[in-house]
């Protein structure tokens, strides 16, 4: 395991997911609007522990930074194809079975859907990318 590559990529990607967290969820709310403080089960925005729900994209990048360092030799095709189609293959994983999860068990909006969809489509794929840059592949 290359773990400089692992801490850069997580560090860099996380900052990106968290970025996109705020783009997506603004974008998403002028076109469905909600407010992601009054959905059921969230914690008040006052609560300590809220704080750590910024550092969930950083797990997310560290983890996509691991499995990436241990598959990145499967990856086929040009720089670009190989940071898609990792960036893909984590909407697949996460992504989607999220959403289907929240989908069947809560009552969210529809823009907290599009926020999360928007998310994993665009945001995985850049730090694909992103991953591809820093492993120099």
């Amino acid at each position: 395991m290359n773990i400089k590559n692992i801490a850069v990529a997580g560090i860099a990607g996380g900052i990106i997911l968290l970025i996109a967290l705020f783009v997506f969820g603004k974008i998403a709310g002028v076109i469905a609007p909600f407010d992601v403080t009054t959905l059921g089960g969230m914690r008040a925005v006052n609560d300590p522990v809220m704080s750590l729900f910024f550092f969930y994209p950083f797990v997310v990048s560290f983890a996509a930074a691991i499995l990436f360092d241990v598959m990145k030799d499967s990856l086929k095709g040009t720089a670009v194809n190989k940071g898609l189609t990792f960036g893909l293959i984590l909407f697949m994983l996460e992504t989607i079975p999220s959403m289907v999860v929240i989908f069947t068990t809560m009552t969210y909006p529809p823009g907290f859907y599009l926020s999360s969809f928007l998310d994993g489509i665009i945001g995985f794929p850049v730090i694909g990318i992103l991953f591809v840059k820093i492993w120099k592949i």
